[in-house]
Formats: C-alpha cells, sequence, structure tokens
C-alpha cells in the first residue's frame, strides 16, 4: 500500500502482477514517487531537465496548474455539442499520469526523439536497452508496451498512446523503425472512442 501527498486513498495492489492489465492512473502515480525519492527532485522539475530543455519544448510543462506561460494560447475545452467546458480547462492533481501542457508540435519533437534512438541519435540519451524496453511487450499482454500499446512486429511495430480530458482527446501512433508518425489533438470531447471518431478516419486513411 502506498500513500501519495495528491492522493487521498492509498494505493494497494488488488491483483496478483502480472495476472490482469487495467489502465492505471495509480500505477503512474507510484512511479512518479519513485522517480522523485530517487532523484531527490520534483517530477516537473525532472522533465524539464532532462526532456523539454533539451528537445527544445518550450510550450510543454507537467504542472497541477493552468500554466502562466503562452496563457493566450491555451486552448479551451469544447463537449460534443460544441458548448464551451466551464472553466475551460480540466485539471488533474497527478503529474506523471495525466498533468502535462504540450502541443502536437513540442511532442513530435519527442517522438522524433524516440525514433532516432533506434539509430542511436537521441539527443536526449535515450539507448538502446531503454528503446527495446519501451518497445517490448510487458506483464501478461502482448499488447502493453511501456506507457505505450503496441501492434504489428519488426520494422512494422506500431507503438500508440490515446489520451482523453473533459473536453479534449488526443492519440499518437508511430511507426518507429518506419520513421513515420502522426499526433492529433482536439479541444472537443466527441464522446466516442478516438477510432471510431474523426481520429480513426485520419488513421485509417494515413496508415
Amino acid at each position: 500500500m502506498v500513500k501519495l501527498p495528491y492522493c487521498n486513498t492509498p494505493i494497494e495492489v488488488t491483483y496478483e502482477p502480472e495476472s490482469e492489465f487495467h489502465y492505471s492512473d495509480a500505477g503512474f502515480c507510484v512511479i512518479q514517487l519513485l522517480i522523485e525519492d530517487t532523484m531527490s527532485k520534483p517530477f516537473s522539475v525532472l522533465t524539464d531537465e532532462l526532456i523539454f530543455k533539451p528537445l527544445n519544448m518550450t510550450n510543454s510543462i507537467f504542472s497541477t496548474n493552468i500554466p502562466t506561460f503562452n496563457t493566450a494560447h491555451l486552448a479551451c475545452g469544447h463537449d460534443l455539442n460544441g458548448a464551451l467546458i466551464l472553466g475551460k480547462y480540466s485539471i488533474y492533481p497527478y503529474l506523471a499520469a495525466c498533468g502535462i501542457w504540450t502541443t502536437p508540435n513540442d511532442l513530435a519533437k519527442l517522438l522524433l526523439d524516440i525514433m532516432n534512438a533506434v539509430k542511436r541519435q537521441s539527443k536526449i540519451d535515450l539507448t538502446a536497452t531503454q528503446i527495446n524496453e519501451l518497445f517490448r511487450p510487458q506483464g501478461c499482454k502482448e499488447w502493453t508496451g511501456l506507457g505505450v500499446f503496441l501492434d504489428g512486429a519488426d520494422e512494422k511495430l506500431e507503438l500508440s498512446s490515446l489520451g482523453w480530458g473533459v473536453g479534449f482527446q488526443c492519440m499518437l501512433v508511430a511507426y518507429p523503425y518506419l520513421e513515420k508518425g502522426m499526433i492529433m489533438m482536439t479541444n472537443t470531447d466527441t464522446g466516442v472512442h478516438q477510432m471510431k471518431g474523426i481520429m480513426g478516419e485520419i488513421y485509417h486513411s494515413l496508415s
């Protein structure tokens, strides 16, 4: 059982490890705490020092508050009928799980560095071992990687990540060995899974 300063209820293991798969924000909260305890720095500071600054991701930050930089450029959330979400922005307390503020252009810089790491050309010093772990199935399902979902194999390997928030949706898909990928973000919650909406249509037209 783990208690976190930003979570009201303790995080407990309820299934035997590797016996089942569940999408888990709580798991990333534990990982965040482990990183902070090991590095003796806040998670937001570490990601800025180790990822955002080296990759010139100037519009990215991990924060539990509305970012104070470029506030005029923040997209406001909308519901499936196009109505503005009350408060415009959704604030989540779990940094590693859902606390990133970024843009498609910035996220593409990280995705390109992951692809370059395959060729041992990473600007943030991602190693071949780390990349192999990222692309390798983890746990009890062959389609679960480290923070990403997997499909295909070898040069046709596909990795993907989907994001939901009140008034927002996003989707990242990449083929690292083919050096291709796409990132989509909307400031509307369509009310359906990404693959069943316009993002899915774009995905199928490009893939």
